[in-house]
């Protein structure tokens, strides 16, 4: 009804966007991007396949599991982008680890799943799926009963068991390959010696340090065949991924004065139908933009704006129309009651082969269950005590063995579970009452309720301040002729100026990227920046975002490989300078014709610092990282003087005064079995995957299909 309602609304500039469209289909490929030829698969992976039919499949699947997960009917653009990519991703890596299950044999038996499923421990996602709704727990009688019954059970489910199987067996397969690799790695106790060693050998040291930023960058003259020579002996610290830069406006839609008297108008005369309405659910749902919401709730529960009103005023009292976040509301006082805010409940389900909800419980008839209900009340009236062995010997609920038939506590206006409480709520503390529901019939017992309080239904019509379609088309138009009349970088950034309109940078974006600064969906731009058909310059057409219009312009192309020289030349020049200067200050010090500590600080103007540093330190104490000199100081024979070393920011004159080694252990086995955790912990974390899908050509036609 929503969508329908977002269509109605905007059905003029539905009209004027269906003829540009169709405008745009008779004059060409508008924004596709021109690659050499359609693909009827979204991907290759060594030689294999990914069928655009099978990744669209998947994806729907795992958006609907998604928005029944979270009870979203709609799902945001980021959303949908993030489960198209987890798709991708799992395809690859299905196909990439495939071939090598193949080429090591590696298989899951049926012995092996079903023990996985019915076995002492099954797996995690067998656990999961399959818990008590009451407590949480995994039931395991909810796997036989489930399994026992198959073959009857609704086809959807059928399917969702299936898809957990797979997920499953590859799970258990992809464990027996990740053991492969954990058990192949050993360490040798000499390398696990070696390594204790590294780690906990420590050293006092003196040192004098000259920092780079002793020597002003004026005194520095650098050129630009010394940038260039830099650059060549570092080409692999510019390696780049292919990514593009763009400008960009927004056109935001927003309500005209027209549009809100126009909605004002409109709420005012449903507050007037609204005085008098008798089927006021009726009336709700066909006006607001929220269903009508019949559940009572305590004063806590409702808006500030309202809830002493609607709990100290007769019934029929109206408070609006007012406006929260942009939205008209009237609310109405529809009744008033003191009841229980929970009840703690037990049933007994006695469930029929034709209740909706109960396809394979069993195959009693309907009749049959109501002559056992019956028999099963009168028992109970006579004597309550045996509730429970009842609930043990005749509940149809797949979790009666573990839950003895207890519900637990009932919140009012609980999703799923309201119409129990609704029933409990007349029934005294052990009294039993029946109740049907789509799946079969209940019997159903309070056993404890909370204290009674004062609780209001009340009726809320909602109408959010939009714009109208008017509003949309004015804007369209307006984005539309600055798309049109200012088709050129140069052009665009003129109009941007004289307009005074806001432009957005977006720099350095990836192919697969998602996500563009005050844009929902800016997967759209970003598809269009990539197209080959989008050049330096180019400015795009008019892109839509809920209540935005975009309009883009491709400021740069940047491709994979080595960045240009002109690119980073100035990201070079400063490293360059302190190499210079670290050449000076090693000369000057040279110079200094001593390898006195305390005489090289005195003429440097410096000091002389101490501090205890281990082979696996990171930093010097005020002087930041320093691998390379630290690595360099557990060569030096102590007492030795080190001469200058050129470190990250200073040059250093160490002087190492002593090397304490660490206690020898027993043995070096609690070293080595750690080191080996170290890499079994980056086996279970999948690093390993990346070196195999390096090893295969990956074919990725993404970015013709989303």
């Amino acid at each position: 009804m929503a969508a329908i309602g977002q269509i109605r609304k905007h059905s003029g500039l539905l009209i004027v966007i269906i003829g540009i469209a169709l405008a745009a289909f008779v004059l060409g490929d508008f924004l596709k991007p021109s690659r050499s030829s359609q693909r009827l698969y979204i991907g290759e992976v060594a030689g294999e396949e990914i069928s655009s039919i099978d990744f669209n499949t998947e994806v729907e699947e795992r958006l609907e599991t998604t928005r029944n997960q979270r009870q979203q009917e709609r799902l945001s653009p980021q959303d949908i982008f993030q489960v198209k990519q987890s798709v991708w991703t799992q395809m690859v890596e299905e196909i990439v680890l495939g071939k090598e299950y193949d080429k090591l044999g590696i298989s899951v038996t049926s012995d092996e799943l079903s023990d996985q499923i019915l076995g002492a421990q099954p797996h995690q996602f067998v656990r999961q799926s399959f818990t008590n709704p009451n407590t949480g727990a995994y039931d395991p009688e909810m796997v036989k009963s489930f399994l026992q019954n198959l073959n009857s059970a609704d086809p959807d489910m059928k399917k969702r068991y299936l898809t957990l199987e797979a997920m499953v067996k590859d799970d258990h397969r992809k464990n027996k390959f990740q053991n492969l690799l954990t058990k192949a790695y050993y360490v040798p106790e000499q390398f696990a010696e070696f390594d204790w060693n590294q780690k906990n050998a420590s050293a006092e040291i003196r040192y004098v340090a000259s920092k780079y930023s002793s020597i002003s960058d004026s005194a520095v003259d650098v050129t630009d065949n010394e940038l260039m020579t830099y650059y060549n002996d570092h080409l692999y610290q510019y390696e780049q991924d292919e990514t593009r830069a763009i400008e960009y406006v927004i056109f935001e839609v927003q309500p005209s004065s027209d549009d809100r008297k126009e909605i004002a108008s409109q709420v005012n005369q449903f507050y007037k139908e609204f005085k008098d309405i008798t089927e006021i659910a009726t009336f709700v749902n066909s006006v607001s933009d929220d269903r009508y919401d019949s559940t009572y709730k305590k004063e806590s529960d409702l808006s500030v704006r309202i809830a002493a009103e609607m709990m100290e005023s007769p019934i029929g009292t109206m408070v609006g129309p007012y406006v929260e976040n942009e939205t008209y509301h009237i609310t109405k006082l529809i009744n008033r009651q003191e009841r229980p805010d929970s009840i703690m409940m037990s049933q007994i389900l006695i469930s029929y082969a034709t209740a909706p909800a109960a396809a394979g419980i069993n195959d009693r008839t309907k009749e049959v269950a109501e002559t056992l209900l019956d028999s099963l009340l009168k028992v109970l009236n006579k004597n309550p005590g045996k509730f429970e062995d009842i609930a043990l010997n005749f509940s149809d609920y797949p979790t009666v063995e573990e839950d003895k038939g207890e519900i637990g506590w009932v919140i009012d206006g609980q999703q799923g579970f309201n119409n129990f409480f609704v029933a409990g709520m007349d029934l005294k503390v052990n009294d039993l009452d029946e109740m049907e529901t789509a799946l079969g019939y209940h019997i159903i017992k309070a056993t404890e309720k909370t204290d009674p309080i004062e609780k209001v239904r009340i009726a809320t019509i909602t109408r959010a301040i939009e714009p109208s379609s008017e509003t949309f088309q004015q804007v369209y138009i307006e984005a539309s002729e600055f798309a049109g009349e200012n088709n050129t970088e140069a052009k665009f950034n003129v109009a941007v100026e004289e307009d005074g309109l806001n432009k957005r940078t977006s720099d350095r974006i990836s192919e697969m990227s998602n996500r563009l600064a005050g844009i929902e969906n800016g997967r759209q731009v970003i598809r269009w920046s990539f197209f080959e058909s989008t050049t330096i310059g180019k400015v795009s057409p008019v892109f839509e975002d809920e209540k935005k219009y975009i309009v883009a312009v491709l400021t740069q192309i940047r491709e994979k490989g080595v960045m240009p020289f002109d690119e980073v030349k100035e990201q070079i020049k400063p490293l360059v300078i302190n190499q210079k200067k670290a050449d000076m200050l090693i000369d000057q010090i040279n110079n200094l014709g001593t390898t006195d500590l305390n005489q090289i600080a005195s003429r440097l103007n410096e000091s002389v610092d101490s501090t205890n540093i281990k082979f696996t330190s990171r930093n010097i104490p005020g002087f930041g990282s320093e691998y390379e000199l630290i690595g360099k100081i557990f060569t030096l024979e102590p007492g030795v003087n080190s001469g200058p070393i050129k470190g990250n920011n200073a040059v250093f004159v160490v002087q190492v005064d002593e090397v304490t080694l660490p206690d020898t252990p027993a043995n070096y086995t609690v070293n080595a079995s750690m080191l080996e955790r170290r890499f079994s912990s980056r086996i279970t974390g999948n690093s390993y995957l990346k070196v195999l899908k390096d090893q295969v050509e990956i074919v990725d036609n993404r970015l013709l299909y989303y």
